[in-house]
């Protein structure tokens, strides 16, 4: 695969990674939903992880209208979408940068509350959006998302949004010792990485901060945690989450064989 050698165009303090792989029938909508944002102080790359149907031609003629140097695609052929972000993060020279899916609708304003969200807690060291499949201006799920937003408050070592909605200060991040396949090479990479992160600063959760995934995630039980094991993500303290996550859990995942490539399978 050959890389897109656009030059990006300096200036942004935010970069939105946007990994993907066979994503035709989300993409361009997801790029729709990014292109309307009220903010546009950030640039965008999207991490093509060996698709085989078409999905960068798509992204191409989607991004078309963008001013050139705001966007940028490169090819990750190792499989799964660990290396993809690992990929896409040796490429960000942002004091920010996000996680984006490819079959994710963003909000308007959605790098706005970003931006919002780390002005406001300097010592912040991550901006967390919450995901929502019903509508968002209804009563239950404004709801949800508040009492989401309590539970991040009274659980701060514990992470409460998915790798669709995550922002970092990227200093912090690599000090955290970033994306490592080595480290951790199992689904929910996303709220490993939290637990590392989360040691050079806090989370920052709002209820009117969200995004909104595709449904088809409902029907990936079989490439999650279970009941139990979420509970006792809930439950344990801060201090047990090294144990938690890099002795009980990594045992576990490795006995179901719940290697971050079986979400790309899925």
């Amino acid at each position: 695969m050959t890389e897109n050698t656009i030059t990006m165009a300096p200036g942004p303090t935010l970069t939105l990674l946007v990994p993907y792989y066979n994503e035709a029938d989300y993409l361009p909508a997801t790029l729709a939903s990014l292109a309307a944002q009220t903010d546009r102080d950030f640039r965008l790359v999207l991490i093509d992880n060996a698709s085989t149907d078409g999905s960068s031609d798509l992204a191409r003629a989607a991004l078309a209208g963008w001013d050139e140097g705001t966007w940028q695609i490169v090819a990750e052929d190792r499989p799964g979408k660990i290396h993809a972000l690992e990929r896409g993060l040796s490429l960000v020279d942002t004091p920010l940068f996000a996680t984006l899916d490819a079959d994710t609708i963003y909000p308007p304003g959605y790098v706005a509350q970003i931006h919002a969200g780390f002005a406001r807690r300097q010592d912040a060291a991550m901006v967390m959006a919450l995901d929502v499949y019903t509508d968002p201006a209804s009563l239950a799920d404004r709801l949800r998302r508040k009492g989401v937003c309590l539970l991040a408050w009274l659980t701060p070592a514990k992470c409460h949004a998915g790798g669709c909605g995550q922002a970092y200060r990227t200093a912090a991040f690599h000090r955290a010792g970033g994306f490592d396949s080595e480290k951790w090479p199992f689904v929910l990479e996303d709220h490993e990485i939290v637990n590392r992160v989360r040691r050079e600063g806090g989370q920052v959760y709002a209820s009117s901060h969200y995004c909104m995934p595709a449904p088809r995630r409902d029907s990936r039980e079989t490439v999650n945690w279970n009941g139990w094991e979420r509970f006792l993500y809930i439950a344990l303290p801060g201090a047990a989450m090294d144990w938690f996550w890099y002795r009980f859990l990594y045992r576990r995942f490795a006995a179901r064989r719940l290697a971050n490539v079986n979400l790309r399978t899925r």
